[in-house]
Parts: structure tokens; sequence; C-alpha cells
């Protein structure tokens, strides 16, 4: 895989020409993790800022008494902890893969020494992250004015596939870290999936849903 290709198509680079994405040729590594993998973890050194390629990875945090919040899930695409990078000296919560995962991982010396020589670029991941900002704002919109139930349908829509004919959703993590994706918590997660199976628009076994009519399970989602 090119690197530099893949970073050029994420937000953050997405205005930088073939010639500035070279410079970053020194500063990036590919990295492979097994699921169950530790990525980083929270209190030590911020020496690098990784971006999802395949797979998907938690952020989370343990409490005093051990117990694990889980803040974020993210998938391809996706920056973690870049925050750190420019924010903070050390990560402010751990990470570890859900699943066999590829990252491009940027160390941080290597992109600071970049913008102190380039500041120009520093406008530009700046407008990156303008684009972003916005796609948030949409996002939070959606959250409140969409119920659990229509966004878990459309989440379940959108991430399933076809198998031998059937519409399948594959739960490739805890029903805990899917209620934090939905921004929700366990328990009315579960009493969105009940209420979807009542509704007889998914059913449930051995780990996958299976959507027996995908445009009726859109159409709710989209109510």
């Amino acid at each position: 895989m090119d690197i530099l290709d893949f970073l050029s198509n994420t937000f953050l680079f997405q205005s930088f020409s073939k010639k500035e994405m070279g410079l970053f040729d020194s500063a990036a590594s590919l990295r492979e993790f097994h699921k169950g993998e530790q990525i980083f973890s929270e209190g030590i050194d911020a020496s690098a800022f990784f971006i999802v390629v395949s797979g998907k990875v938690k952020i989370y945090k343990l409490s005093a008494d051990g117990k694990e919040h889980t803040l974020h899930i993210h998938g391809p695409g996706d920056l973690v902890a870049e925050a750190a990078i420019f924010d903070a000296m050390v990560y402010p919560a751990s990470c570890t893969a859900l699943e066999k995962s590829t990252l491009v991982r940027i160390s941080r010396d290597g992109i600071l020494d970049l913008l102190r020589k380039h500041p120009e670029l520093a406008l530009k991941m700046m407008s990156g992250y303008s684009r972003r900002l916005r796609q948030f704002v949409a996002k939070i919109e959606e959250l409140s004015l969409k119920d659990i139930k229509a966004r878990l349908a459309g989440y379940l829509f959108a991430n399933s596939s076809i198998e031998n004919g059937e519409t399948i959703f594959r739960l490739k993590y805890s029903k805990k870290e899917l209620s934090s994706l939905l921004g929700t918590i366990p328990a009315t997660l579960s009493r969105a999936l009940s209420f979807l199976k009542q509704k007889k628009l998914i059913t449930e076994a051995d780990n996958k849903i299976i959507i027996p009519d995908a445009e009726k399970l859109r159409l709710f989602a989209e109510q």
C-alpha cells in the first residue's frame, strides 16, 4: 500500500499537493496490530498519532476500580490521538485493536519538524479540520433529531453486507462498545434492538443480525 496516497485521501491532508505529501515520507510508517493488541496506553509519552487504514480500534479509560469505559471506536480513515501530539505530552487514554487492524503511524517529532520548516502546511491542516468540524456539527444535529431506534437502524443498514442472498450485519465488537459508538448506553441499545425485532425489521442469531427487508429498514431509519 502507498502510504502517501492513502494519507492524501484523509481529511487532514486533502488540501496537500503531491509534492507537499512527499515531505511526510520519513514521518509516516505502516503498522499492523492483532485483535486485542495494545496500540498505546494512557499516561505514556505521546510519540505519535495514527490513522486507521483497516479494522477498528477502541479508545478507553480505566476507572479507579479497574472498570473499562469506552470513549470512542475508530474505523478506516479516522485519526487517533492527534490532539495529544499538538496539545499534550502524554496519551490521555488507552487504545487497543478490536480486530486485526492496519494503521499509519505519524511520529510527533517528524510532523512538528515539518510544520516548523513549512508553516504554510499548518494552514492547510486547519482547513481540513474546518471541514471535519462541519461534519461533526451535522452529526450532532443527527443525534439530537433522531432517537436511538432510528440511529441504530441507520447504522445496521449502512454497515450490512449481502451474504448468500441475505442482508447481514455482523457484530464484531461488544454491544457495550456499539452503544458507545451510537451515543447511548447498553440498556437503551438493548431496548432499541428489541423494538426493531418486534417490528420484524431484524432478527438476531450467532453474533449476527439478519435484515429481512433492507429497504424497509432504511426507510425506518430516515423517518
